[in-house]
């Protein structure tokens, strides 16, 4: 009885165990954007259409290969046997018979020269699979950027929060220094009653603050598709906070980077796919003005069954048959026509097969002026999408020029934040030590302590401001 006492605690301590560890576990950055990139629906849709754009690759690729088909077909006749099959129609009425004609072939068909036809759609189709590949690492670099901003914004609230946090344990010290004074009947009661009431607005404001850290967590689950929302925290970064990057380095930051980028960045690359693929749509509208030659064999035999003899009609139907398909069995083959005419099935079908080979040209005259039409379309689509890619390389020349000077500014207002931070601990401890000493007043005491707040609040914003600038930043180098 103990052994499975033993055991159940045990098994109890392991479940407890594991869901503190999952309740401590902190996300970090890269965890955040892989998961986000792993079950986002944007994502999965980018990749299934990278998936069609390889099927297609896979069907241009396989355009050349011969076409294989296969035919049966069976009819029946009543009346004119020699009308019924198609070979010479007759009003004889001696030559009426009941019959059943079956036949079947397997043809093969393969172009030898379509205007380069094959090879244009083959080449759109590559760099259709490119373009669907930069689309999808676009995507990818786009949620990566969004993940960050909510991550970092959650990062932010934390630091406001945190900040509020001080603001409520200083103003705790002040009430029990002011308790003190009011006590030795040094200040008056009214300096409790104002510590106090700043007490309760330094807690509101803490509890504020937590809520919009609790917002900001859920913004950031909801955004990484989580399942859950419960026991979700996530991990500080460090990041270089000084202003000493190559950002401030030289003026010529913004075009280096720009040169880096434009050469790799996922949504030039796609424009440039989608205008090489114009280019071959052009070719492949082209290849309407070609002629086109054609490989064709064919294997052919029947099967022809009468119901009812009539003597004679059997002669008359196999010469017509042969001289319809081209053959003298008769005159080559005379010993298959020592025995009567009605062979059995497989006797048939060996005894009527034909073999047919030949090439076929095609010249194409007028088309309704369907062609001109095709690449005067592809040409035009071809414009568009390099207006497209135009107007995509000065966007993302735009967005650098904006993303260096915003890391600049976030960069100059973090110094000038830490700067003022460290101003105003030191005015807040000498206005501490004057209140202690009763040589000030509470008001001015709060006043200080109030400006403290506030320098940290701009230090802890600009901090964070100035880590996602430079996330955005290495977005373009990567």
């Amino acid at each position: 009885m103990r052994k499975y006492l033993l055991s159940w605690m045990i098994c109890q301590l392991s479940v407890v165990n594991c869901q503190l560890a999952n309740a401590q576990r902190q996300w970090t950055l890269d965890e955040c954007v892989q998961y986000a990139t792993e079950h986002s629906n944007e994502v999965l849709r980018k990749i299934l259409e990278l998936e069609i754009s390889k099927n297609d690759l896979n069907t241009a690729q396989n355009e050349w290969m011969p076409t294989v088909s296969a035919t049966v077909g069976q009819q029946f006749s009543f009346g004119n046997a020699l009308a019924s099959t198609g070979v010479m129609p007759s009003t004889t009425s001696e030559y009426n018979a009941d019959l059943s004609f079956t036949g079947g072939s397997i043809g093969m068909e393969m172009p030898l020269f379509d205007g380069f036809l094959t090879r244009s759609r083959r080449r759109a189709a590559h760099w259709q699979v490119e373009q669907a590949t930069a689309s999808l690492a676009h995507v990818r670099k786009n949620l990566a950027i969004q993940v960050a901003t909510y991550y970092l914004q959650v990062l932010y609230e934390q630091g406001m929060a945190d900040v509020a946090q001080a603001q409520v344990e200083t103003t705790r010290q002040l009430c029990e220094m002011t308790r003190s004074l009011v006590d030795e009947g040094r200040n008056p009661k009214s300096d409790m009653a104002d510590a106090e009431a700043q007490l309760a607005d330094d807690e509101y404001l803490l509890t504020e603050c937590q809520g919009r850290v609790r917002t900001s967590l859920l913004n950031l689950a909801q955004l990484l598709n989580l399942d859950s929302v419960d026991d979700f925290a996530i991990a500080d970064i460090s990041g270089d906070e000084n202003g000493d990057k190559d950002e401030n380095a030289n003026d010529g930051f913004a075009d280096a980077l720009y040169a880096e980028a434009v050469g790799n960045y996922p949504s030039i690359l796609a424009g440039k796919a989608l205008v090489e693929k114009s280019r071959h749509d052009i070719s492949a509208a082209r290849a309407g003005y070609y002629p086109q030659l054609t490989l064709r064999a064919s294997l052919n035999t029947y099967y022809l069954n009468f119901f009812e003899h009539q003597p004679g009609i059997y002669e008359q139907v196999w010469n017509h048959i042969d001289n319809w398909l081209g053959y003298r069995f008769a005159d080559a083959y005379p010993q298959f026509f020592r025995f009567p005419l009605q062979k059995h099935f497989a006797r048939q079908l060996w005894d009527n097969r034909s073999e047919l080979v030949g090439l076929h040209l095609t010249m194409p005259l007028f088309d309704h002026f369907r062609t001109r039409n095709n690449i005067r379309r592809a040409k035009m689509v071809m414009a568009a999408n390099q207006l497209a890619l135009d107007e995509s390389q000065q966007q993302l020349r735009k967005e650098i020029d904006q993303a260096v000077l915003n890391a600049r500014n976030a960069a100059e207002r973090l110094r000038s934040s830490q700067k003022s931070e460290e101003s105003g601990s030191i005015a807040f401890a000498f206005e501490r030590d004057k209140f202690e000493a009763g040589r000030s007043t509470f008001y001015n005491l709060t006043l200080a302590s109030q400006r403290l707040r506030t320098a940290r609040e701009n230090a802890v914003q600009a901090k964070y401001e100035l880590l996602i600038r430079r996330k955005i930043l290495e977005t373009y180098s990567q």
